[in-house]
């Protein structure tokens, strides 16, 4: 059993191939570039799809280096 704190914040862990990894970036960044804007949306939200766009990015660079001539 893990040692949580009140404060530890919940999490979980997805296991995604690689083109449900780059649909889900695709949408991440259709969502980044359509956010409508305070009011309407959250300001904070803007940054979360920011950071969300820039870790998917590099979930997909690390698959794309570490794959780079097991895909031909």
């Amino acid at each position: 059993m893990e040692n949580n704190t009140p404060d530890d914040e919940w999490r979980c862990e997805v296991k995604l191939g690689i083109n449900e990894l780059r649909i889900m970036y695709n949408h991440i960044c259709y969502s980044y570039e359509t956010w409508p804007g305070y009011p309407r949306r959250p300001l904070d939200e803007q940054e979360y799809l920011r950071i969300m766009k820039l870790r998917l990015f590099a979930m997909i660079q690390e698959y794309n280096f570490t794959h780079l001539d097991s895909d031909k």
